[in-house]
């Protein structure tokens, strides 16, 4: 009697089994295909390349704005 169980729990665990390295072949597929990161770079790159204007004009406000309190905490100092 504890052959047939013994046989039905070892063909349940290897269908798991085989389910499992099907998803993960699945999720391995999905994540590592080399057409989607070279499509999401692409994005990526031309995103940036698109929005280069938006970035030097925020660093160049960044850099206004430290300026302008550095030099009014200078300033501040002496009016004491």
């Amino acid at each position: 009697m504890s052959a047939p169980v013994m046989q039905s729990l070892s063909s349940l665990q290897s269908s798991v089994g085989a389910y499992s390295r099907q998803q993960l072949a699945t999720l391995r597929n999905r994540f590592l295909t080399t057409e989607k990161r070279r499509r999401r770079a692409q994005v990526i790159g031309t995103s940036f390349a698109v929005h280069r204007p938006v970035w030097i004009t925020a660093g160049g406000a960044a850099y206004t704005t430290v300026s302008a309190v550095y030099l009014t905490l200078r300033y501040l100092r002496h009016l004491k």
